[in-house]
């Protein structure tokens, strides 16, 4: 029993009146008011009488469906209507209530602001509709305890993680030593929880050293556990992105798995497929794709099949694929001979202007030059003399039959021999010191010849009009010869071989006019015209070894390819060895493909024979074997072991058909890569990340729970 001075008269109410909440204690209020007089004065009974009649008012309202006697305000079974605010609102509003050690002082400063805020915007007192909102919160989160959890433990995250990122070492993050690590992660865990309960219970000791306790404990083992959450975590959202992107592709989930993992270890280049062509396949990007496709060849069903017809079908168009590429790019190949052979045609038919020059000219005086050669015979010893020699007796001109008939006829004497006279004679002669010069061999002995012949030019020049026009277009036929010859060359490795500066400046050369040509010459064009036709021998000649054919073609540097840029752009020669380095690509895949899947066929047979002794044939056996080539081979070995084991062991022939199909290429290449690099670099989802809220959690967990 309690008294009440209502209107200055003194009334008594039951235990009924406590229980109710402050809004029904003043209309059971209002209700005693309104049967008091107005003025003092009445008899005790009376007024007792009246109280009584207030109280019965107030027991139909608690029968209506307001508190029970006894009930308590933290339990109420009255929800005014539109005072629930749902699972989202309630989880909204549980944040700040979960924030360590300040989520109580936060948890009523917004519901403060926001009585405020409804106060002014409603006009309605600001106790009133703190009232309100306070109800609705507690109805809300009494409705809705897991969103409140959930609402809490994002709270205590939330409120935690900002004071791990400013002073990690004080939670154990980064420490050097294990003492460090789990002595601060339980000391900060510890402190952090018993101030928590201390504020929420209001200072009671018992119950905050035990939850200090409890923290502590927890702490020391959030080092340990978050990283095994953060894993675990991290597998499961890996797990999820690598089924959505299997269902996808339309792959089994143990199929998508081998292919991520194998283009995972690859690191390819995003770039990479669409720089093979269209003849590209997936298995060509990196090894363990060449590998796995190995594996799955070397592995019995439909999915070998797939692969070694892929593999046979491409190898089986690569010479041509090879020579139409060339074709296209540089043109088909001539053959050498016939250039040159239409040359000496084409010289051949100046003869009719040599004769049309020599008509006009007159006779030649050919003693200055004889006169200089029997010098030179008489101080040159060995081979340049024997050569000045023969062409000083070819300036001697011997009577004809005719000749000395006409002679003896006229009663004169025998003519003896003279010098040459006539510009015919002496044309011949200059013919053949070219001819001796083709053969000559010594530096002496090629100057002293070639002095001869500038001799005899300069007379011709002088006494035959018109004869150097027609030396000029002789002499670019001979250049053009000359330079196809060279072009067959300037791909070799050997000493004859252009350094790439020298064949430059060979053809800035050979394209100006010589003497009294018109018009640019066409050395440059003979000299591509010799490097295609060797460009197609070497193809022709090793077109079943691709590997052969980049390296003879490419060359171990870089040599060839600015040899290549310089006769045909570096356009054209960039896709050439672009062409030869995807052959060679190719022909890789092809030769590991085949052979690890012979020797797992090899090894598999053997075991099969006799199973208990079968040797094993690890890295260290193969360098013995075979040196470093031979270890890798085994290690490659090893890989395609890894992957027969985990085909066999999925038992899926379907997985290892899609496998197959995936690798050997299909129209949508490019987004399958796409789709098992976002499947190898695994969900968004950090372990790192997990693994901090994990251990945020942790050390604040006691912090979630409801005061």
């Amino acid at each position: 029993m309690a008294t009440l001075n209502i209107q200055g008269q003194k009334v008594k109410v039951d235990d009924a009146f406590l229980s109710m909440t402050p809004e029904q204690q003043n209309a059971a209020v209002e209700e005693i008011a309104k049967s008091l007089p107005a003025a003092p004065g009445g008899a005790a009974a009376a007024a007792d009488e009246r109280a009584k009649a207030g109280i019965a008012k107030a027991e139909q309202i608690i029968d209506s469906g307001g508190p029970k006697p006894g009930g308590g305000h933290e339990t109420p079974d009255y929800q005014p209507p539109g005072f629930d605010m749902g699972a989202g609102g309630t989880f909204l509003t549980s944040t700040g209530e979960g924030i360590p050690i300040a989520g109580p002082l936060i948890d009523k400063g917004l519901t403060a602001a926001a009585a405020g805020i409804g106060s002014a915007i409603s006009g309605e007192p600001f106790s009133k509709v703190q009232g309100d909102m306070t109800q609705m919160q507690e109805t809300s989160r009494a409705a809705h305890s897991v969103a409140r959890t959930v609402g809490n433990v994002t709270g205590a995250v939330a409120g935690t993680l900002p004071a791990m990122m400013a002073a990690p070492e004080a939670f154990g993050i980064g420490a050097a030593t294990n003492l460090g690590k789990f002595g601060m992660s339980a000391l900060s865990g510890g402190l952090l929880n018993g101030a928590d309960t201390a504020v929420r219970t209001g200072g009671d000791l018992k119950q905050s050293v035990e939850s200090g306790i409890l923290g502590g404990g927890i702490g020391l083992a959030a080092p340990y556990l978050a990283p095994l959450i953060g894993r675990g975590v991290k597998a499961v959202a890996d797990n999820v992105q690598l089924s959505a992107i299997a269902r996808a592709l339309g792959l089994d989930k143990s199929a998508a798995k081998v292919l991520a993992g194998a283009v995972r270890q690859d690191a390819v280049d995003p770039a990479a497929l669409s720089q093979l062509g269209d003849n590209g396949m997936l298995m060509d990007i990196g090894p363990n794709m060449r590998h796995t496709a190995g594996a799955i060849a070397a592995t019995p069903g439909e999915g070998k099949t797939i692969v070694r017809n892929a593999i046979g079908a491409r190898d089986s168009n690569a010479n041509w694929r090879i020579r139409s590429a060339l074709d296209e790019t540089l043109g088909e190949a001539p053959t050498p001979s016939r250039i040159i052979d239409r040359a000496n045609t084409n010289q051949q038919r100046l003869a009719p202007e040599y004769r049309e020059a020599l008509r006009d000219a007159g006779p030649v005086d050919t003693l200055p030059i004889a006169r200089y050669l029997e010098t030179e015979a008489q101080t040159l010893r060995g081979e340049p003399q024997r050569l000045v020699q023969r062409v000083r007796s070819m300036l001697d001109h011997q009577p004809t039959p005719a000749d000395i008939a006409r002679a003896r006829a006229l009663g004169q004497p025998a003519p003896g021999t003279t010098l040459v006279s006539d510009a015919s004679e002496l044309l011949n002669t200059r013919h053949a010191i070219d001819d001796m010069l083709e053969t000559t061999q010594g530096t002496n002995a090629v100057n002293a010849l070639t002095t001869a012949r500038q001799a005899v030019d300069d007379e011709l020049r002088a006494s035959v009009p018109g004869i150097k026009e027609v030396d000029a277009k002789y002499a670019e036929l001979a250049r053009q010869k000359d330079a196809v010859q060279r072009g067959q060359s300037v791909l070799s490795s050997g000493r004859e071989a252009p350094r790439p500066d020298e064949l430059a400046a060979e053809v800035r050369q050979g394209a100006l006019p010589q003497g009294l040509q018109v018009g640019p010459s066409a050395v440059p064009l003979r000299l591509r015209e010799g490097a295609r036709a060797e460009i197609e021998r070497i193809v022709g000649t090793n077109a079943n070894d691709r590997v052969a054919l980049q390296r003879l073609i490419k060359g171990e540097g870089d040599w060839n390819r600015a040899r290549l840029s310089t006769l045909f752009g570096s356009d054209k020669a960039r896709s050439i060895i672009d062409l030869l380095d995807r052959e060679k690509l190719f022909a890789d895949t092809s030769n590991i493909v085949t052979r690890n899947s012979e020797t797992a066929a090899r090894v598999a047979a053997r075991e099969a024979i006799d199973p208990g002794n079968a040797p094993g044939f690890g890295v260290r056996e193969g360098f013995i074997a075979g040196g470093a080539r031979g270890a890798a081979r085994a290690a490659g070995m090893r890989t395609v072991d890894k992957v027969i084991e985990a085909l066999n062991n999925g038992g899926n022939e379907k997985a290892i058909a899609d496998m197959a199909r995936t690798l050997t290429g299909g129209p949508q290449q490019s987004a399958v890569l796409d789709a098992l690099m976002k499947a190898g670099r695994g969900s968004w989802l950090q372990q790192s990340q997990v693994d901090r809220v994990a251990r945020a959690l942790l050390v604040s967990g006691p912090a979630t729970r409801h005061p």
